[in-house]
């Protein structure tokens, strides 16, 4: 067991109420005892450059745990040569100038939630103004490395196309664009989805000369053929706030409530101290449950995805479509027409750039 990844999910609890967030909130943090003994046994598990990634909930809210964690990490460091990268999911409400001195001192990264022009309709009202504020102060600390998620829904997809040329012509340097899947989308809806991934287009091919410098990196990246796998579990573990183990941060929040069915049992590692005592058997017998979560395994209404054409150029992450469909491995219909329209904007950009 080699960890390139390990993310920490330090508060189910946030200030915000998202209409499209997939998390259910509660009042769990996780207990700093748990926090110090996991970070203390998976050290000799941790690549020589690894990713430790802070995730809510808020994670700003559990500021004292990160600390701890940036302390600890630093702490055994020194002796062993790890380059430990940090980042940090953030709605950004938090972000006071102490918290972004404390961020740049370790360098982080932060992936900042931030809906654009959509920001007060999905996530808070008054919010917008604030992170308006908020994203130039970032900007202007060169160390910490920026990256904006701008989450659009079915009801502000009209939106899209105005807001990323806001959020590029603010400078931030990395954009990333996700649809949210809790509501619906209808016909309609996919149309204008089309028509405002049409505008981007048209948008950043009158601004850039090169694909490179383009922020919205995933509209133009073409992905290599393969067939798509999961790499949860494989080379990256999650700790909930719960304080146990799961393959990535979307089982824990997919399984809340219901760890004694057999079905998260699979993906389950346990607590981490029953981890610690049985890992060397644990691991690998869960590891065989997610080693099938592959693309060939999964299937639509239509039938199985192993079956169709476009199976080397498509992944889907299972869990993110098991949060509509209710199952692990079953992608709704929808998701696989979203997916497939995504494809094909995204080819028509990097033809005509």
């Amino acid at each position: 067991m080699e960890l390139s990844s390990l993310t920490i999910i330090l508060t189910d609890q946030c200030n915000f109420d998202c209409a499209y967030c997939y998390q259910k909130k509660g009042r769990q943090r996780l207990d700093s005892g748990v926090l110090t003994r996991a970070v203390r046994f998976f050290r000799p598990f941790l690549a020589r450059e690894c990713f430790i990634d802070f995730y809510g909930g808020e994670p700003l809210l559990a500021l004292a745990e990160i600390q701890q964690v940036v302390e600890q990490v630093a702490d055994f460091s020194k002796n062993r040569r790890l380059k430990a990268h940090y980042s940090l999911t953030t709605n950004g409400s938090l972000l006071s100038d102490e918290t972004l001195g404390f961020l740049e001192e370790h360098e982080f990264s932060v992936l900042l939630s931030f809906d654009g022009l959509a920001q007060d309709i999905s996530r808070k009202k008054g919010s917008f103004d604030f992170l308006m504020a908020v994203i130039p102060k970032i900007l202007a600390r060169p160390r910490i490395s920026l990256e904006t998620n701008s989450v659009f829904t079915s009801e502000t997809i009209s939106y899209l196309s105005r807001s990323i040329e806001l959020i590029d012509r603010m400078g931030v340097p990395k954009i990333s664009v996700a649809f949210g899947q809790k509501r619906p989308w209808t016909s309609s809806s996919l149309l204008r989805q089309k028509k405002e991934i049409a505008l981007a287009r048209r948008y950043f091919r009158s601004r850039y000369q090169a694909l490179k410098d383009i922020p919205w990196a995933s509209l133009s990246e073409q992905p290599e053929k393969a067939i798509y796998c999961c790499a949860a579990g494989r080379n990256k573990l999650a700790l909930a706030a719960d304080g146990t183990l799961w393959g990535c941060f979307l089982f824990p929040q997919f399984f809340r409530g219901s760890k004694g069915v057999r079905a998260a049992q699979k993906y389950c590692f346990g607590s981490v101290d029953e981890f610690i005592k049985n890992h060397r058997t644990v691991y690998p017998r869960l590891m065989e449950h997610y080693a099938a979560l592959c693309m060939d395994n999964f299937s639509t209404p239509h039938g199985p995805c192993a079956m169709c054409d476009e199976i080397e150029d498509c992944w889907i992450c299972p869990l993110a479509a098991a949060m509509v469909s209710g199952k692990i491995g079953r992608i709704p219909a929808l998701v696989c027409g979203g997916a497939r329209q995504w494809r094909k904007e995204t080819k028509r950009f990097l033809e005509r750039f």
